[in-house]
């Protein structure tokens, strides 16, 4: 019987408990307010996936930049990890793996989100990144296969341009990139429709198509909502 769920961009993450390179890890209670970049790979000592750690370590530190952290598992134990970790300081230029890694030996993580990263075969063996808002819930998920690797400068281009569209209320359109325009959702009336094109160019926006209206890119990516304010306010 098939033991793998299905997860889906807009569900909140499943949650897990386990233990990792830096210490016993809450999922994703450990990181409530951040956005979470999470790496679900094959195992420890493999080309390509010595490729992607190393690549989202180093990348590590411009994604908290944008309130985001990265986390990393597989079905290794964590001493096997460990010595991992410090094999690939040797790789990286005498650099610390930047992210801690989850040991998933139970496969238990990997089946609540969908991920076969264990199998008679490599052929149907994968990998996957899902990325997480900072309430929880999954915002994107890509799965690939054992011999391609991950491609960390697009990985976070899209974390920009998902914050982007969440924190502005509107769409980023192909290839976006921080500083390009915005799209506008589109009416969901006709009487909304018709008058759309004058109403946003009155405003100064960008209209090409009823449904098709642009606006400046205001440069948010976080949210304007304080828990802690409204926690000492009494809400």
């Amino acid at each position: 019987m098939d033991t793998y769920k299905k997860t889906h961009v807009g569900q909140a993450a499943p949650a897990f408990a386990a233990e990792s390179t830096g210490g016993q890890v809450s999922f994703p209670e450990d990181f409530a307010g951040k956005w979470v970049v999470l790496y679900i790979y094959i195992g420890d000592f493999m080309p390509c996936c010595m490729s992607d750690i190393m690549a989202l370590s180093n990348a590590a530190p411009r994604l908290s930049a944008y309130n985001a952290e990265v986390l990393a598992l597989s079905p290794d134990s964590v001493p096997t990890h460990i010595a991992w970790a410090l094999s690939l300081r040797n790789h990286n230029k005498g650099s610390d793996i930047n992210i801690d890694l989850v040991s998933d030996r139970s496969l238990e993580i990997a089946q609540m989100y969908g991920v076969r990263n264990v199998s008679d075969s490599t052929e149907n063996m994968e990998k996957a990144v899902v990325i997480l808002d900072q309430s929880g819930v999954i915002q994107a998920m890509h799965t690939l296969p054992y011999s391609a690797g991950i491609n960390v400068t697009e990985l976070e281009r899209e974390l920009l341009a998902l914050q982007t569209a969440k924190y502005q209320y509107g769409l980023t359109p192909s290839g976006w990139t921080p500083g390009d325009e915005v799209l506008e959702y589109p009416p969901r009336t006709l009487y909304t429709a018709g008058r759309n094109v004058s109403q946003k160019t009155a405003l100064g926006q960008r209209c090409i198509d009823w449904y098709i209206c642009y606006r400046q890119d205001t440069g948010v990516r976080k949210s304007t909502y304080d828990p802690h304010k409204d926690a000492q306010s009494g809400i």
